[in-house]
């Protein structure tokens, strides 16, 4: 089921054009701060108790339906999100269980809003505990995720993206020890007016080569549950070379802060689309995800909200 997802990107990466190899050793100029960018940050006044919170989603794979994938939200008295619970349920065996795949918990300096750390755990490695750690600016935007582990020689590596708002846009800058740079996501992101999106210019190496490629988005008019969260900001922190951190398929990496649903991404002349079913209250029940070339959804998400 994965196999069409692999070959689909696959395909498109190896239309790119490349071009001669970036030095990765100079660092980046901080921005004049002048815009605020509300949608990238979380505050007392945006938090509110009356908010929709998401319970759970269950997703699965139409080729696959049968194996569903789960993710269980908790909340803390306060409404802070503190954990998220992840497994599967195959309904084709005689006696479906869930099945724990990971855990992923939220760490809080005090009464912040904004999670300091995130710790995920994978049910295959139980004693191997990740930590992500966050930095925020005075207007609680995130500046800086990082995580430290162990590369493939079990020595010790690191992974530090930090970003910059200036004008508009957003800067994603990827430095890495112990790694190579290569699939790691340079990313500039442009900001429609009203919190969402517009396009994402991704920089990647290949094995040396530089690729650019563009991505476009269109939105829907109804509520982002992910941007109601307090850790909208901590769950685009993924890492796809290490296979850590919390996975969106085929979405946006930037999930948590447009305002918005993803109507539709389009990149080179693939264009892939986005269909909802809403509640009374303009928030997402049901999302699938259509391919290029498919009507019915590739992907199918429930959502469940408290």
């Amino acid at each position: 089921m994965f196999l069409r997802n692999a070959f689909f990107f696959s395909a498109f990466v190896l239309q790119l054009g490349s071009c001669t190899k970036r030095e990765h050793t100079e660092t980046v100029t901080p921005l004049v701060d002048d815009v605020k960018f509300e949608q990238f940050a979380v505050s007392t006044a945006t938090f509110q108790r009356k908010t929709k919170f998401i319970n759970r989603e269950v997703y699965f794979y139409s080729r696959q339906p049968a194996l569903k994938y789960i993710r269980t939200f908790s909340y803390g008295p306060d409404n802070r999100c503190e954990k998220i619970v992840l497994g599967t349920i195959d309904s084709s065996v005689s006696n479906p269980k869930f099945v724990l795949t990971r855990t992923i918990t939220f760490n809080y300096n005090g009464a912040s809003l904004l999670p300091a750390s995130l710790s995920s755990v994978r049910t295959i490695h139980p004693n191997l505990v990740t930590n992500f750690y966050y930095k925020y600016d005075n207007h609680g935007r995130k500046v800086q995720d990082s995580v430290a582990v162990k590369n493939t020689a079990g020595e010790p590596a690191s992974k530090a993206i930090q970003y910059e708002y200036h004008n508009g846009r957003v800067y994603s800058t990827p430095t890495v020890r112990g790694f190579p740079i290569d699939n790691h996501s340079f990313d500039t992101l442009d900001l429609l007016k009203g919190g969402n999106i517009e396009r994402q210019l991704t920089k990647m190496f290949d094995a040396g080569a530089e690729r650019r490629f563009t991505k476009t988005y269109t939105y829907d008019q109804s509520v982002n549950p992910y941007n109601r969260l307090n850790i909208s900001n901590s769950l685009y922190f993924e890492n796809a070379a290490l296979g850590l951190g919390y996975s969106v398929s085929l979405e946006n990496n930037y999930l948590g802060v447009t305002m918005n649903n993803t109507a539709s991404i389009n990149f080179g002349n693939h264009l892939i689309k986005f269909k909802y079913v809403y509640d009374q209250d303009n928030y997402p029940v049901k999302k699938e995800i259509v391919l290029p070339g498919d009507i019915d959804g590739y992907h199918v998400t429930y959502l469940e909200y408290r």
